[in-house]
């Protein structure tokens, strides 16, 4: 893993691992308050159900899975993060591919939740744009110096969906796509030598 991806990795670790969540006081609209709120169950939920030291890896996996497929617009993620090459790809690949894609998020993130115990996030406030609400946060606490989380939360439909995470400006789904991005023209524009190396890879931990 690069140097780069390996410190947003953890980053975004700490983002979801939301230990005490503390809220400013903001004014904010019926969609932008909501998202604050849902945020807030992520981060109870997350308490609960990641940092339980008893868990097995296999166990934590599977409770980071229910959380990511909760919480966040997986194949909505996954579809961007492709980008131009998803209209290159049959139906069938693209089937696989989103599956690659969450295994690939949950074998990267899921067993990171252990090492993080005394960090919290502060709620800053929110704000919309277009279909998105944007909620700004801080996250405190242990070694780290504050590090500014945004969380761009949408509703497709009744329920929220988180979409991306911007840590210190940097955007999670946009430094994933620039990856996938790289390994689709090394091998010739072809999708399939990313399904590849996905599947290797995810294989590869499911092995363990």
């Amino acid at each position: 893993m690069k140097p780069a991806t390996r410190a947003i990795t953890t980053l975004v670790t700490l983002s979801i691992l939301l230990i005490s969540v503390h809220y400013a006081s903001v004014r904010a609209d019926d969609f932008t308050n909501g998202a604050e709120q849902f945020i807030k169950s992520l981060a109870d939920d997350a308490t609960s159900s990641l940092t339980n030291e008893t868990l097995s890896e296999k166990e934590r996996q599977k409770q980071f899975r229910g959380l990511l497929n909760s919480y966040f617009d997986i194949n909505g993620i996954g579809k961007w993060v492709l980008g131009r090459y998803w209209r290159k790809t049959s139906k069938n690949e693209r089937l696989e591919y989103l599956v690659l894609f969450e295994n690939l998020v949950v074998g990267t993130y899921a067993n990171r939740f252990n090492k993080y115990k005394k960090e919290k996030l502060t709620v800053k406030g929110s704000s919309r744009r277009g279909k998105f609400a944007l909620v700004k946060s801080q996250i405190n606490g242990g070694k780290q110096k504050p590090i500014r989380i945004e969380w761009r939360v949408t509703r497709p439909n009744v329920n929220y969906k988180i979409f991306d995470i911007v840590i210190e400006g940097v955007s999670m789904i946009r430094t994933q796509r620039s990856e996938f991005s790289s390994v689709i023209r090394r091998n010739g524009g072809k999708v399939s030598d990313l399904l590849a190396a996905l599947r290797k890879k995810t294989t590869k931990w499911n092995q363990k």
